[in-house]
């Protein structure tokens, strides 16, 4: 199996999984949210960037729930994504964070085939359990964020997860070197799950109104951190955890309150970077960036 660009191949199977007309391929279920981007007082010499020297800086969030249906039930076991835009002064920075640490697949090439797989055969409607076999067979790599998945609960809130870009950037610092992370958000309330009695009892959409009224208490905060590697951890490989337990802390983001529906209308890209923060050789980090542009023209036609 062949790409030539990375782009309208993935797409089309991500439209085929059942993207609704008008609405996101993959996290069509979302609320808006904005805040502000406060820095660490530090996070410029590991990063020297104006977003990292001028905040507090206005940010506009996108919380949301995997999978193209807008109507998908908030308790199921899928990612929960936050996407995030810091409004600098003269470059905005875009950060599409997911919760887990992982992404679905290391190339192009295989999650295409995963996404091939869980495509419903049009005799039965359901996915070819001997096609997901097979593709499970070629393509390990695409087996370790499902695992995850399920090993856990949904989340019980989304102030409550931590988020993870997945992907590696290179942070060149004021002494001019360029280092790799990847990004965390780490909720200050912590993480947890919903409980048993929650996944059963609760309704199918139940996020925003939690949100809401944690808001009332006061901002949600999370810190943000850049996730150095350890010794062996890929830098082109999103579908691999990261075992490098050292992090930089770059500073904290503050959700103040909900808002309207402005940000379903923005596309949030992985490689909207400021100067300073530069774009790994990760091969699906440049497709990604590649479906969400047609995906975004798509969805305007």
């Amino acid at each position: 199996m062949t790409i030539s660009s990375g782009r309208q191949p993935l797409l089309d199977a991500l439209t085929h999984l059942g993207a609704h007309a008008g609405r996101r391929a993959s996290h069509a279920r979302g609320y808006c949210a904005v805040g502000h981007f406060a820095p660490h007082a530090n996070a410029a010499h590991f990063a020297d960037i104006a977003i990292l020297r001028d905040g507090p800086l206005p940010v506009t969030v996108r919380f949301s729930v995997g999978g193209s249906d807008p109507a998908i039930s908030e308790k199921t076991r899928n990612l929960r994504g936050m996407a995030v835009r810091v409004h600098g002064e003269h470059e905005s920075y875009d950060m599409v964070l997911v919760s887990e640490p992982i992404f679905y697949a290391a190339t192009p090439v295989s999650y295409l085939s995963y996404l091939e797989a869980q495509a419903a055969d049009p005799n039965t409607g359901v996915p070819d359990p001997q096609r997901i076999a097979a593709h499970e067979q070629r393509h390990p790599d695409t087996l370790r964020l499902p695992a995850l998945l399920a090993s856990h609960a949904a989340p019980s809130s989304y102030a409550c997860t931590p988020y993870h870009s997945t992907h590696a950037f290179l942070f060149t610092g004021a002494d001019g070197v360029a280092r790799p992370a990847r990004l965390m958000a780490v909720p200050e309330a912590g993480t947890r799950y919903l409980s048993a009695a929650q996944e059963r009892q609760l309704p199918s959409a139940f996020l925003e109104r939690e949100m809401d009224e944690r808001l009332l208490q006061g901002p949600i905060r999370f810190q943000l951190y850049a996730q150095l590697p350890a010794a062996g951890d890929p830098l082109d490989d999103p579908s691999m955890p990261w075992q490098g337990q050292e992090r930089v802390p770059l500073g904290a983001l503050l959700i103040t309150a909900l808002a309207d529906t402005s940000c379903d209308f923005m596309t949030f890209m992985p490689t909207r970077l400021p100067t300073g923060i530069a774009a790994s050789d990760d091969p699906m980090l440049r497709a990604r960036a590649n479906v969400y542009a047609s995906a975004s023209l798509a969805r305007r036609r």
